[in-house]
């Protein structure tokens, strides 16, 4: 009995950690991609409330757990990315989930994800220009 919990426990954490050792080999893989020109280029182009917003929906598309984004994080605040935008895409990423879609309609009704789906959106949206607006005068 002990030996067969014991082997179940190895199988599951030999494949917890494989996946996420792959997650992240992949966000480290993706964050090597970018480049100092193509933030400087994204910086002068786009304006910043655009980019929070831009930023809340890649998070929101982002697939797997929130530590994946990380190293991209990483990269992207080393190349000068603003704090606000950083704050969105994770919000973004922990407050509108595609894949609770379903859920939520199935137990709510359909028109609960959309307005879920809204309220976030805007949430997130001036969680990260509270953030620009703070990390400027604080």
């Amino acid at each position: 009995m002990i030996r067969t919990i014991s082997a179940y426990f190895v199988n599951k954490l030999w494949r917890t950690l494989f996946l996420v050792c792959a997650g992240v080999f992949f966000a480290i893989t993706i964050s090597n991609l970018i480049n100092v020109d193509m933030v400087n280029i994204l910086r002068q182009n786009i304006s910043l409330p655009l980019q929070i917003l831009y930023a809340e929906l890649i998070g929101f598309i982002s697939p797997g757990p929130r530590y994946i984004l990380y190293p991209i994080l990483i990269k992207l605040k080393e190349f000068g990315i603003n704090t606000g935008v950083i704050i969105a895409l994770i919000s973004g990423h922990v407050l509108i989930e595609p894949s609770t879609v379903f859920v939520e309609a199935g137990f709510f009704g359909y028109r609960f994800p959309i307005k879920r789906f809204i309220v976030s959106l805007i949430v997130t949206f001036f969680a990260g220009m509270v953030t620009v607006f703070l990390a400027r005068y604080l």
